[in-house]
């Protein structure tokens, strides 16, 4: 939704809220994935999984991300193509005529990547990467945080010197994706350190997080609407920032604080009207140029006409496009995952029953000769 208010241009467009949302997207998607790409691991290192499972894994794992992010944005590729260019220039920014190629608009071109489309590319490629960032970390055992503290140095060095805008390669965004993998990480190892410790928050305890977890709440803040705390108590010491706003390490922060010891600011994000807001989310940043771009309501002279027309067809429309696409697509990339899972099992079995005919056999021989 703050994508939508930066691009209806209505509330402070220079304050970059898209571009913060953005980062939202890319730390809570990097966080998740991490997260559960870990605990597969994990639980498959325990079990000294053998290389077929591995793979079975693997392309279980890259099976969902296509379908979960491909589907849709092909149909919006191949709706903008056919629209005439009077239309692809005001929704989705093509300064040329006959300059949308669906071949190189699909396949992630470079001079393709129109409007929203620039974020898909970034993403699908760090999905490749989280599968090597979590194997590292579990190589590395008990000593994961020697790689961590340099990484963290790193993303904060990067966040705080990198000018950074939209439509931009991956390079320029990486340490953003890294910082919610990161954070996938220390959640982990502290909820393990728990869980072994049976270690219980005290009142103290519970005190001190929550004053560090709203100190980064108003920093974060005072960040993205530059002034709050810059203004009340001390200047800003990062240097003004010339594109996004780095807020990402307060946003992972919070976000592990949140998951760890949850407060009032994780239950007001499971309003039910948040959470559904959040399942169509896609769908919203996808479509939503269709709705805020519309002549017929941007044209409205009343303020408050195109803002509920535009939440309110928004909404209507991110919904539809869940349940005829994007819905669908989950339910196919289910379907594929008991497909994989079927098939892994039918080949360790068959793997199995061939080892244990094995050692019946060497056993056997061993017999033989004795006898003999």
């Amino acid at each position: 939704m703050m994508v939508v208010v930066q691009h209806s241009r209505e509330f402070v467009p220079s304050l970059h809220l898209g571009s913060a949302a953005v980062d939202v997207f890319f730390i809570l998607s990097s966080f998740l994935l991490t997260w559960l790409f870990m605990k597969k691991s994990m639980k498959l290192l325990a079990q000294g999984a053998g290389f077929r499972t591995w793979v079975f894994t693997l392309l279980d794992y890259f099976q969902k991300r296509f379908f979960r992010v491909y589907p849709l944005f092909a149909v919006t590729a191949i709706v903008l193509h056919f629209l005439s260019f009077e239309n692809q220039h005001r929704y989705f920014i093509v300064h040329k005529p006959n300059q949308v190629e669906l071949y190189e608009t699909l396949t992630f071109e470079y001079e393709h990547r129109y409007h929203v489309f620039w974020t898909l590319p970034l993403e699908i490629e760090y999905h490749f990467i989280i599968p090597v960032f979590v194997l590292v970390i579990l190589r590395m055992r008990r000593y994961w945080w020697v790689g961590a503290v340099p990484l963290f140095g790193w993303i904060v060095h990067e966040g705080w010197t990198l000018v950074r805008n939209s439509h931009t390669p991956l390079s320029l965004h990486l340490h953003t994706f890294m910082l919610g993998s990161l954070a996938a990480v220390v959640f982990v190892k502290i909820d393990l350190w728990i869980k072994k410790t049976g270690f219980k928050f005290r009142l103290w305890h519970t005190v001190l997080l929550r004053a560090v977890e709203y100190l980064l709440i108003a920093l974060m803040l005072s960040v993205l609407f530059r002034g709050l705390l810059f203004d009340w108590v001390m200047a800003n010491p990062a240097p003004p920032p010339e594109g996004f706003p780095f807020i990402s390490v307060y946003v992972a922060s919070i976000l592990v604080i949140e998951i760890i010891h949850p407060s009032c600011v994780s239950t007001m994000f499971e309003w039910s009207l948040f959470r559904f807001w959040g399942k169509i989310s896609f769908s919203i940043y996808l479509l939503h140029t269709f709705v805020v771009k519309y002549p017929a309501i941007s044209h409205q002279p009343s303020y408050f006409n195109r803002l509920f027309a535009r939440l309110f067809l928004v909404i209507a429309l991110a919904t539809a496009s869940y349940y005829a696409i994007e819905y669908p697509s989950q339910l196919m990339a289910q379907r594929i995952s008991r497909f994989l899972a079927a098939q892994e099992k039918k080949s360790s079995g068959g793997l199995g029953k061939f080892a244990c005919m094995e050692k019946i056999n060497r056993r056997m021989q061993s017999t033989t000769v004795e006898v003999k």
